[in-house]
């Protein structure tokens, strides 16, 4: 049983690259259906049509090329990221590359219709300096996704990269102060997902209603269970006035 704990825990805790394309568990499991989501969410409140986006921690510019699949149109996309071997590997007509680290953007004024930061605030000593780096570098929309580790931490399963733990009021609240409201709100949820519960609620809700209910049940108590979740949240400028 402890060989079998330490095998899971190494899986968990290996430090894994934000990366779909590779043939692994995360790639498959975790990294891709985030990525998907992420490009269903920008399509539905941003649009097909972006005219300026920043992609803060952008990697290896794989986020890009999920909404050049989906059809997402961007006139300028610019790349921000602290590693520069990274940024060599973006490649693209419509593409600014920047240099620098998260919490000190060399960016000034609102010059982005979307601002786009994914799965990077947990791996700063300072997130939310670049929280506000962020909002103030957006006229419009921003989207921004993190961890939810609380249950994993707990049980030993830390990611040693992740240093800070971000939540949903904290950083809601500091959305608010500096102009913004959340627009839209999902938690996903990867390896044992409850949506599968979820699924067989819907079909046999009208027939077999105890059933049902025993599903609702299980699904809410994987919710909570569930080792690696993440929430996307979408912000938009309040109107002014």
């Amino acid at each position: 049983m402890r060989k079998l704990f330490n095998v899971i825990k190494g899986t968990l805790t290996t430090f894994g690259e934000s990366d779909p394309r590779p043939n692994t568990y995360l790639a498959k499991l975790f990294h891709k259906p985030r990525y998907d989501n992420v490009t269903s969410v920008i399509r539905g409140f941003a649009g097909d049509v972006i005219d300026v986006l920043i992609d803060v921690g952008c990697g290896r510019g794989v986020l890009r090329e999920f909404l050049l699949k989906a059809g997402v149109k961007v006139g300028l996309y610019i790349c921000c990221d602290v590693n520069k071997s990274y940024l060599r590997e973006i490649e693209g007509e419509s593409v600014q590359k920047i240099l620098c680290d998260a919490q000190s953007m060399p960016l000034r004024g609102r010059i982005a219709d979307l601002v786009i930061c994914s799965e990077v605030l947990e791996h700063l000593g300072r997130p939310f300096r670049a929280v506000l780096d962020i909002f103030h570098a957006s006229k419009k929309n921003v989207l921004i996704t993190f961890p939810d580790e609380v249950v994993k931490n707990a049980l030993g399963f830390k990611y040693p990269e992740h240093i800070s733990e971000i939540d949903f009021e904290s950083l809601t609240r500091f959305a608010n102060r500096l102009g913004y409201e959340v627009k839209s709100r999902k938690k996903l949820y990867f390896a044992f997902p409850p949506s599968i519960f979820d699924r067989l609620f819907s079909f046999s809700y009208r027939k077999l209603r105890l059933f049902s209910s025993l599903l609702a049940i299980l699904s809410s108590i994987l919710r909570g269970l569930c080792l690696i979740k993440t929430e996307v949240i979408f912000f938009v400028k309040k109107e002014s006035g």
